[in-house]
């Protein structure tokens, strides 16, 4: 390893004794395909991460695996308690099902979805406004799963609007909305 550099995947596998096929199995929890781990090679390969404080490269997995596992939270502002009360319980939620929330302020979303930077985006506030409309057809004709959350009074409904669904807030609380909104796009996510 070079000093001053980050451990790489092939460092762990040289640490250990192994190769970095057996390396990526063991880290991704795979079985090692027709070849069996044993659970001192296991050890041996946590063991070596542990000592050189290894830590997988997220933007090389999204890379290599097409998908970054990330769902940004957009928020237009988070003074007020409903935004704040919902990124909050969404940023809890969504890494129970193996994903992880980026809470972006303002309109930084457009510019962060269109350069890939998540799965999918989960926005809240008013009815799309105009530069808000282009850029979330863009992301639909990409294929990007997109639930937007009204801040407008209407029944709780859910809609689908030009490539992404929407959900009227109406009275429901954070919670109950939180909820719907993940179901939302997890069913996005998986079609």
């Amino acid at each position: 390893m070079r000093h001053g550099s980050s451990p790489t995947i092939r460092d762990v596998a040289e640490a250990a004794g192994v190769s970095l096929t057996t390396v990526s199995y063991v880290l991704s929890g795979r079985s090692g395909g027709t070849t069996r781990i044993s659970a001192a090679t296991q050890d041996r390969v946590h063991a070596a991460v542990r000592e050189l404080g290894y830590v997988a490269n997220r933007a090389a997995r999204g890379m290599r695996r097409g998908r970054t596992e990330l769902v940004a939270v957009a928020v237009a502002d988070l003074e007020r308690p409903r935004e704040r009360a919902l990124a909050t319980l969404l940023a809890g939620m969504l890494p129970e099902h193996g994903y992880q929330a980026i809470i972006l302020l303002g309109g930084g979303w457009r510019q962060f979805m269109l350069s890939g930077g998540a799965d999918g985006i989960i926005r809240m506030g008013a009815a799309a406004a105009d530069e808000d409309s282009v850029t979330m057809a863009e992301l639909a004709g990409r294929g990007v799963a997109q639930v937007l959350i009204g801040d407008d009074a209407g029944d709780g409904s859910s809609a689908v609007h030009g490539g992404y669904s929407v959900i009227a807030a109406g009275t429901d609380s954070p919670e109950v909305l939180a909820e719907r909104a993940v179901a939302v796009l997890l069913d996005r996510l998986r079609s």
